[in-house]
């Protein structure tokens, strides 16, 4: 193991400055629907010593009940200005993202705004030199949040045995914004008033999760003895998040 560890930082040594390519910021950003702050700028460094190509797009987010994501083409909703560039060594690019979607929102919006390094050749020096080049191409995938007319937080769950005869808690988001699931603490209690608090090592799946509106998350576990063949099981979530821009 230590071998591997070792060939790999030697190789990390020995890639040129130029895979390792370039910066992007901001990597979270909150939109208005309308007006000056319905579009933002971001910034791409290329602080290395050769010219790269970068690709920004926007994708439209969602998160399943176990924490996958998906994403699917948003350009509808945004201009992207310059969506493709070559930005020079040692230099600096802006990119000017804007809203286009709908104005009046009863719920946010979530969104990635992705920069993406695409091949380049440098034409005729790289045919030239006749060398084959290692290409590591790095993708920024940041998060983007437009802001619905009114902002609400509120979360709702549930426990129940599911058909498997485990103990399952789903955790909905019923607000108008997202949240994160920080600090996550679930008691579920029985019909007759008997309690169980989860432990940390039970949220582990959950801990930090970010629950977008109009999603769910859920966890499953061994029943406990103290809440075996009950049917009439409810839930208490408590978290630490509270929405900010």
């Amino acid at each position: 193991m230590i071998r591997k560890v070792f060939a790999f930082m030697l190789v990390l040594a020995l890639l040129p400055m130029s895979l390792m390519a370039y910066q992007l910021s901001p990597l979270n950003a909150t939109y208005d629907p309308t007006g000056a702050g319905s579009a933002k700028v971001y910034t791409i460094v290329n602080d290395s010593d050769s010219p790269i190509a970068i690709e920004v797009s926007a994708m439209k987010r969602s998160i399943d009940i176990d924490g996958n994501e998906y994403t699917e083409d948003a350009s509808p909703y945004f201009t992207i200005q310059p969506a493709k560039m070559i930005i020079k060594p040692q230099s600096t690019q802006l990119v000017r993202v804007q809203y286009r979607g709908p104005r009046a929102l009863p719920r946010e919006l979530s969104f990635r705004i992705i920069a993406e390094q695409i091949a380049y050749s440098q034409g005729a020096q790289a045919a030239q030199d006749g060398s084959q080049m290692i290409s590591f191409l790095f993708v920024y995938s940041t998060s983007a949040y437009v802001k619905p007319s009114v902002i609400t937080e509120s979360i709702s769950s549930e426990a129940y045995i599911n058909d498997e005869g485990r103990l399952e808690v789903m955790i909905h988001n019923t607000g108008s914004v997202h949240q994160l699931l920080n600090d996550i603490a679930i008691t579920v209690t029985s019909s007759e008033g008997d309690s169980y608090a989860f432990t940390e090592s039970d949220m582990e799946s959950i801990t930090g999760s970010n629950l977008l509106t109009d999603s769910s998350r859920r966890v499953i576990i061994d029943v406990p003895e103290i809440l075996e063949g009950d049917t009439g099981l409810s839930a208490e979530v408590s978290y630490s998040y509270s929405y900010s821009e």
